[in-house]
């Protein structure tokens, strides 16, 4: 299944409470997005998540909503951009999700991590 015309809902979790922490980090990655060449990024807003839950507020603070364009074939760059922004920050997570499918990049990079990322962009390649 092509991700043609189907947006790309990207969730920044910093793994913190503290909303200004938060921000600042969606801004530093919204500066990277803002480097290729995607048709749209939009903020989603979220219902707060239930009490109780870890970092609520700031997983509604950082859901950002992409169009990639046309044909999908950003997908490998908004992800490659994706893993290396995480890896440079040491710690967090991006879930991105693309109708019912999800996946969870980490900071840690390992082989089963990797296969499940190459999974996912077949699943959505041309």
């Amino acid at each position: 299944m092509a991700v043609e015309g189907k947006p790309v809902e990207l969730v920044l979790d910093t793994g913190e409470a503290d909303r200004e922490y938060t921000e600042e980090q969606l801004q530093y990655l919204l500066a990277e997005l803002q480097q290729i060449d995607l048709t749209s990024i939009n903020r989603v807003s979220r219902a707060p998540a239930p009490s109780g839950t870890r970092s609520g507020d700031a997983v509604e603070l950082g859901a950002l909503l992409i169009g990639l364009g046309g044909s999908g074939a950003l997908l490998p760059v908004l992800v490659g951009l994706v893993q290396d922004w995480l890896n440079r920050q040491r710690s967090g997570t991006i879930r991105l999700k693309i109708g019912d499918d999800e996946i969870e990049l980490t900071a840690a990079s390992d082989e089963m991590r990797q296969r499940a990322l190459e999974e996912f962009l077949r699943r959505h390649g041309e």
